[in-house]
Formats: structure tokens, sequence, C-alpha cells
């Protein structure tokens, strides 16, 4: 049969199935192509791709026709850009700065984390040294007097408890940071954080990650510049939960490694002493 014998009816229906057929074959290249893509890859496009559908229904009198649902389907698109800055504004108030106990002349040593809603703070050993406390300055800029209750030379980390009040008799209350529960990938985005006096970032990605054996720890490593890492600086994903820490051993590993936050985690909860 010629195409001018067909009628309107026919035409229209065999457009309708070269579109469905087009369509399949176009599904089944776009997940074929998924599948052989990274890890990484697939991860970006979850990102930065994201589906809203917004239902309106229309409300209906009773003994009229039955409610009419409408979807819209909108495509946002998400700037890695914007997750970073979204990341960082989340773990800011869980990022304390570590001085010496000296009230006239504190000098900076570096950063540590909140890891629980009491205070218990995790920083470099390194830092700290043989001291047994030091103070605290929180994100509004008060200040909090912290005490050494455990260190671990196997991870290089210091655990510290926290006064219950600021040095002015605020109460002091705290907002402990997100631990990454997924293992980092290769070409993950990951974020350092670090400033002496203000806050700096750097970003880039996981490049290796050398798993752990016996007493020595996993360490996370990066393309990050070393020179503005400081001893506890922390290393946070997009989501804004912590991946790794910088400390003394991971330093001496990798000059850009960070400890494992699962495991600085898991130090905590045991109590370990390791002094």
């Amino acid at each position: 049969m010629n195409m001018e014998q067909l009628s309107k009816s026919q035409i229209v229906l065999l457009t309708l199935l070269v579109t469905f057929v087009t369509s399949i074959a176009t599904g089944i290249v776009t997940v074929s192509l998924m599948d052989q893509a990274p890890p990484v890859v697939a991860q970006t496009v979850n990102r930065i791709i994201e589906r809203t559908i917004q239902t309106v229904a229309s409300t209906t009198p009773r003994g009229q026709a039955a409610t009419t649902i409408v979807t819209q389907e909108k495509t946002i698109v998400v700037k890695e850009s914007d997750l970073i800055s979204q990341a960082v504004e989340k773990v800011a108030p869980s990022i304390v700065r570590l001085y010496t106990s000296d009230v006239e002349s504190p000098a900076f040593l570096g950063l540590g984390v909140v890891l629980d809603p009491s205070g218990t703070i995790v920083s470099d050993a390194g830092a700290l040294g043989e001291a047994a406390e030091g103070m605290l300055q929180r994100a509004d800029g008060s200040h909090v007097r912290a005490f050494v209750t455990s260190r671990n030379a196997d991870l290089g980390v210091v655990y510290l408890a926290t006064a219950t009040t600021t040095v002015d008799g605020k109460p002091a209350a705290w907002t402990p940071i997100a631990i990454a529960q997924e293992h980092p990938l290769l070409g993950e985005t990951v974020i350092m954080l670090a400033g002496k006096t203000i806050a700096r970032i750097a970003g880039g990605i996981v490049t290796a990650v050398t798993p752990g054996a016996d007493k020595v720890p996993e360490v996370i490593e990066t393309d990050i510049a070393p020179d503005p890492i400081l001893s506890g600086s922390p290393l946070i994903n997009t989501d804004g939960s912590l991946v790794g820490l910088s400390t003394i051993v991971s330093r001496a590993s990798a000059p850009s490694g960070f400890i494992s936050g699962s495991i600085l985690m898991e130090d905590s909860s045991k109590g370990t002493g390791g002094q």
C-alpha cells in the first residue's frame, strides 16, 4: 500500500507506532550507556538533574465528575558549586578552632570536629601535643574550655570533653557533624575546610583509598594541595558529611591524606584510651 492511499487515521496510527518504537530504542540505549559509565559519572548525573513532580488536584463537588489530577514535570539543574556551598554551610556549626589554654596569649593549634551533642571533640593529636587541655573557639565566636579524655596514637587523634558553659558563663550547645555512611569512591568530589582566623576551603577528588591493616588505619588520599591543610582539617563530601580528618598519621602516609571519618566515630564509641 502506498503512503498516498493511507487515510488520515492510518497516518496518525503509523506516526504513533514510529514514535513508540523510537522511544523504546532510546530508553534501551540510555540504560546501556549508564550501565557502562563509571560510577562517578552516574553519581554526577544523579546529583545534577532532579525531577520535581507537582500534583495539582481540583476539588469536585459531590455528584459531579471524578477529580482530575494534572501532573507537571520540571527539570531542575543543580550546580556542583551550589552543593559545595550548601555542604560548607551545613557543617560550619560543627567545626571548632583549637587554641592553647593560655588566656592572655592563646596560640592557634588546629581544627576540631564535634562528634556528639554532649560536645565530644576530635582533633589532631599532633596539634595538642602532650597538653591536657585547650581552648575551643566555636562558630559563633564564643570560647569553651576542653579537656583531653583519650588519645589514639595509631590514628593520630585526640578526643576532648568540653565544659558545659562558655568562658562568659553562657550554656554551650553543640551540633554534631554527620558521618558519611558510604565508603568514598575514587573520583568523588570532596572539600577540605581550613583557615586559622576565617573559614577557607579547598576542593578536590578522592585519588586513592589505602586500606587499613592491624594498627595501620585506612587513609583517604586526595589531590588537594597540602599547603592549606591544617592539623585537624576535616574532609567532607557534597552532602555535608564527614569523610575524613587530617592527622599526624594521615599526613605521614600521604601529604594530602585523611583518616577515614567512620573509623573516628568507631574509636570514640569504644572509648579507646591509647595514651
